[in-house]
């Protein structure tokens, strides 16, 4: 538990718990990590009054499985959503506990693909989701949780989570913003796609070099709707304070990912890539004892749950047992970053059938592909197969397998050897090193390790000459996901698909 000088009030009532989570936010496009481009100054001046982790983590580059482990304390393969719009099992999380011991528990969730569809309102009294809050910008979200907490007027502690997703592709800042750049190129593209999915595929895979050219004024929209974002979230703050729930309170800001922004070769997209891009987050905690400093070591969501508990005072529920720590040692004047975690990540699926990067595409009740360099196998669940030759014909138009049965063998084979949700980029962090297993179309995966701190970061293998080190991480990681059932996510309701398609996950 937590010292009583480090709370500094656990003889009074238990403080309140502010937790702002902003969707697709990479923690280096914040001023407070280092851009300079940034225009994030309540963000920045959140940081300043509090502990920076400048290398936190998600298990999960996907929104449900990162936020289901925020408000769990648990891992994806452990609360058992494992891709976007999968219901988490039901678990007693972060809000049941404190639900339990007296708080006033309130969210508003905009994300269709983040609350109750998938049991992300379990212990919450009161819950807003995204078809009950009309304006989903970063306006409409501070709007409706000002007046959630005007209408409900708690008397007990809060638990408040707020969770925007504003910077989430494509990156649009409403044209009332001021801050608007013209990135003419970008909006071009986005017209192009006009809501065709297989379009969106294509782009964010690089077709005809359509991303890259467009990379650095998408870019600049990106940065523009995080500081819309920064704008509304002073908005919050604001009406918190005056409302009288700020003072006393720990604020906790995060993200449930970030955003690749051509590394790994994918662009405006996260999910099947582990890259750091995707796995890297802001993480601040602001509060009572809590000391302004950076800490450089590894922080995870599955720590966040057991941190605030902690924090207030709490035991986990009965008969849990988190995957993730406390960080409260590593919060005082004298806290230490030395710490022996390992952060384990996987990636999801690519989920749009054209994304012919990665070995399986698409779902596999709907259009999928098994994938080469050159070559397609798709079905879309009726049991025939059709090869494409995807580099001459992306659009998928004609079928060669009469022409190709040698291909068809070879793809079938592969689709034997790779259930659907295995077939993921994995991760393992250390600190400065970071090993990443990628599946191999014969089957196993590959695995490079990546220096971190170098100039080259995650573009030079490391592989041989630490050996030791490579074999060491790679046990963890199959003992850690090897272990468990990669089970489907099962037929998803009507209100979750329609979610999914409007976010440009699934046609």
């Amino acid at each position: 538990m937590v010292s009583a000088g480090l709370l500094g009030c656990s003889k009074g009532p238990r403080p309140s718990i502010i937790i702002v989570t902003v969707d697709t936010l990479r923690a280096d496009h914040l001023g407070a990590y280092g851009h300079e481009a940034a225009r994030t100054p309540v963000i920045d001046d959140l940081a300043r009054r509090g502990r920076v982790f400048t290398t936190a983590l998600t298990p999960s580059p996907r929104t449900t499985p990162a936020l289901a482990t925020l408000l769990t304390g648990l891992r994806p393969w452990t609360h058992g959503s494992r891709e976007v719009g999968q219901k988490m099992r039901a678990v007693s999380g972060l809000a049941s506990t404190l639900k339990q011991a007296g708080y006033a528990t309130f969210a508003v969730s905009v994300n269709g693909a983040a609350g109750p569809e998938q049991n992300l309102d379990l212990g919450f009294d009161r819950f807003l989701d995204h078809l009950q809050v009309e304006n989903h910008t970063a306006a409409g979200v501070t709007d409706a949780t000002l007046d959630l907490l005007d209408e409900a007027e708690p008397t007990a502690p809060l638990l408040l989570w707020v969770h925007y997703i504003d910077p989430h592709f494509p990156y649009a800042p409403p044209a009332s913003w001021t801050d608007q750049p013209a990135a003419p190129l970008c909006r071009s593209l986005y017209r192009r796609i006009d809501g065709d999915l297989r379009e969106t595929a294509l782009l964010r895979g690089d077709l005809e070099g359509r991303a890259s050219a467009g990379l650095e004024e998408c870019t600049t929209l990106y940065d523009a709707e995080i500081a819309f974002t920064d704008f509304h979230l002073g908005r919050l703050f604001e009406g918190l304070e005056t409302r009288g729930w700020l003072a006393g309170s720990f604020v906790l800001f995060t993200s449930d990912h970030g955003e690749n922004l051509g590394e790994d070769g994918l662009f405006f997209e996260h999910g099947p890539s582990v890259h750091d891009a995707s796995l890297r987050v802001p993480l601040i905690l602001v509060g009572p004892g809590v000391e302004p400093a950076r800490d450089r070591g590894i922080a995870r969501l599955e720590d966040i749950t057991p941190t605030l508990l902690d924090l207030v005072e709490l035991d986990p529920p009965e008969g849990v047992s988190f995957d993730g720590v406390s960080l409260v040692p590593r919060l005082g004047a004298a806290g230490s970053e030395a710490s022996a975690t390992i952060a384990i990540a996987e990636a999801g699926n690519a989920l749009l059938p054209e994304s012919f990067a990665y070995i399986y595409s698409g779902q596999n009740r709907k259009l999928h592909c098994i994938n080469t360099a050159s070559y397609s196998l798709c079905s879309d669940g009726d049991g025939e197969v059709r090869l494409y030759d995807h580099e001459v014909d992306p659009y998928l138009q004609s079928d060669l397998s009469s022409e190709l049965p040698e291909v068809v063998e070879d793809l079938l084979a592969a689709r034997d050897r790779w259930p659907p949700l295995k077939v993921r980029e994995r991760a393992a962090h250390i600190g400065r090193y970071k090993l990443v297993e990628r599946p191999r179309f014969e089957g196993g995966f590959s695995a490079a390790l990546y220096d971190l701190s170098s100039a080259a970061g995650e573009s030079e293998d490391m592989s041989a000459r630490f050996p030791e080190l490579v074999k060491r991480l790679r046990r963890e990681l199959s003992q850690e996901l090897d272990r468990t059932e990669s089970s489907e996510p099962g037929e998803l309701s009507s209100r979750t698909l329609e979610a999914l398609r409007a976010l440009g996950y699934m046609n």
